[in-house]
């Protein structure tokens, strides 16, 4: 099951990514009215102007608004409708009215909007009847703030309120989306720490939350119900990624209790998932238990993280952890608190998200300079192991190097080639051109058999001359194919050296489980055709010479004549 979670939580994923691009471009809301205008000028908050009718929050309600004061063309009453259907009097005539278009499909609600009403001069010393019908008659609603003044001046006023809220919650997704950028970026690297992309895709997903949730967002994107969604798609989204970092960050893979709040969000998110499709309930009708099921993932959290304190101590990476999540915990606390006691109206604290981009920077902080250690650290492990399993002159695997991958217990050497190559007249290349001539010769030898050889396998120098080939799943076609390039890279070779002459012998063999007991034994049988070949060559050569030297005599015998 663990393996099955990460796919289990992509497929969720994709299917709310999906979701939410069917609500861009298809969910809309009807609104009926005169075109907005801007303006700039003084916004005047109508604090207790309002006039309740007899029906209650619940149900819905009708109220009487007294309108005074409008001059100018650019007049605006203005509003946030929380899941309510929206219409407007003035006398008997409707002015405004908006309600979820009945083309869409998969929810039934307008969402969370900004309603902007233009005034008239001859509604002055008159009353606007407000009928607000709520579509979840299961919640109760706060009576809402009107607004009256220019739209501009109206989107100023909220812009001083909440753009802390939105500063910092984008910050949170920037960070985020480094984190995870970092995490690709070295996605190869083993000693960087691949959990951070866990911690970068929670900090996305709540900056997300508090951006999408507060009124001015709202405000900006006016007639995208989508705004309205993506709050509790966030928040949806949170717990899994959140528990998988803490679990890894108390290397307790394998302990199947964290798994745990990961199996009920699953749940929560395929079950919000089914009644929005059949229209049965909005995400927003599941907000409590999208909220019981990232609190019971906290919660959890908070205890197994105490449970490896008690069996495996106390550090100061734990201290900080700790910290920050008390941090994050407060501000979660209070924002969801203040979401309850203002009945969802408006969303304006920065709480969870302030204390969340200080825990996430700083723990990102502390891991990035953990991961700057483990890679400094294995820069020189692996600058070690290169010495260790590498030919100093041809840059070669070596003898180390052959055995490690030949070990019987790690290694299965079903289907496996051995190939042995060797260096002819390398001695007599010495003796007579000198060693620097000798090495140009292994050097040169060895990028022909790299070249070659190398291109089907791993290529060792077994010392001196002797070099092998390791060929998994190989076969004695591909071998031939690549001795037969050898060669005509060889002459190649030869005819354009004016002092070295390279010729290598060749043998290769099949591991046999009938005959060999490991590779070794394979390598030995190969080593015996490789010294067949180097007879064979030895003869063409002789055979050669005695051609060469009969021809010098003749020519010598007519130059007499």
């Amino acid at each position: 099951m663990e393996k099955l979670l990460p796919k289990a939580y992509a497929v969720v994923g994709i299917v709310l990514v999906a979701l939410l691009a069917y609500y861009f471009v298809r969910y809309r809301v009807d609104v009926t009215t005169e075109m907005p205008k801007l303006g700039c000028e003084q916004v005047q908050v109508l604090e207790n102007s309002i006039v309740l009718g007899e029906r209650g929050a619940r149900d819905g309600w009708s109220g009487e608004l007294p309108i005074s004061g409008v001059t100018g063309k650019y007049c605006h009453l203005a509003f946030y409708s929380n899941h309510q259907i929206v219409n407007i009097y003035h006398g008997d005539d409707l002015v405004y009215s908006m309600e979820p278009s009945p083309k869409n499909a998969f929810a039934k609600t307008p969402g969370c909007v900004w309603n902007d009403v233009l005034l008239t001069e001859d509604m002055n010393g008159s009353n606007l009847r407000i009928v607000l019908t709520p579509v979840y008659h299961s919640f109760s609603y706060a009576t809402p703030d009107f607004y009256l003044g220019e739209k501009g001046s109206i989107v100023l006023h909220y812009l001083s309120h909440e753009l802390g809220t939105a500063l910092i919650s984008i910050a949170l997704m920037l960070v985020g989306l480094g984190m995870i950028g970092y995490v690709l970026y070295n996605r190869k690297n083993s000693e960087v720490d691949k959990d951070l992309g866990l911690l970068g895709i929670v900090a996305i997903f709540v900056g997300m939350w508090r951006a999408t949730d507060i009124s001015l967002a709202k405000l900006l994107f006016a007639g995208l119900p989508v705004f309205s969604l993506l709050p509790f798609m966030a928040l949806m989204l949170i717990a899994i990624p959140f528990v998988l970092f803490m679990m890894n960050l108390y290397n307790a893979q394998g302990q199947k209790s964290w798994y745990l709040p990961c199996y009920v969000s699953l749940f929560v998110i395929a079950l919000s998932l089914f009644l929005q499709y059949f229209n049965l309930a909005d995400f927003r009708q599941m907000f409590t238990w999208i909220l019981a099921q990232l609190t019971f993932a906290i919660v959890m959290t908070v205890l197994m993280a105490v449970r490896e304190i008690i069996r495996n101590g106390w550090n100061v990476k734990i201290r900080n952890n700790l910290l920050g999540m008390a941090m994050v915990v407060v501000g979660f606390s209070i924002d969801v608190g203040t979401y309850y006691i203002t009945k969802g109206k408006q969303s304006v604290t920065s709480y969870v998200i302030l204390g969340f981009l200080l825990y996430a920077v700083a723990l990102g902080v502390s891991i990035f300079r953990e991961n700057g250690l483990l890679i400094s650290a294995g820069k020189g492990a692996k600058s070690m192991e290169a010495l260790a399993y590498h030919d100093k002159m041809t840059g070669l695997f070596n003898r180390a190097a052959f055995i490690v991958d030949t070990d019987p217990y790690v290694v299965d050497a079903e289907n496996f080639v051995v190939a042995v190559l060797d260096l002819n007249n390398l001695k007599a290349c010495n003796d007579t051109l000198g060693h620097e001539a000798g090495d140009k010769y292994i050097r040169d030898a060895s990028k022909i058999i790299q070249s070659t050889f190398g291109t089907i396998g791993n290529c060792y120098r077994m010392g001196g001359d002797e070099f092998y080939c390791l060929i998994p799943k190989g076969g004695k076609a591909s071998c031939r194919e690549q001795q037969t390039r050898m060669e005509n890279m060889i002459d190649e070779y030869n005819k354009a050296s004016s002092d070295v002459k390279i010729a290598i012998a060749c043998g290769f063999a099949r591991y046999d489980n009938r005959i060999d007991y490991d590779l070794n034994s394979t390598a030995k049988r190969a080593d015996q055709l490789m010294y067949q070949n180097k007879e064979e060559m030895k003869k063409q050569e002789h055979e050669l010479e005695l051609e060469r030297e009969e021809l010098e005599r003749i020519a010598q015998e007519d130059m007499w004549e």
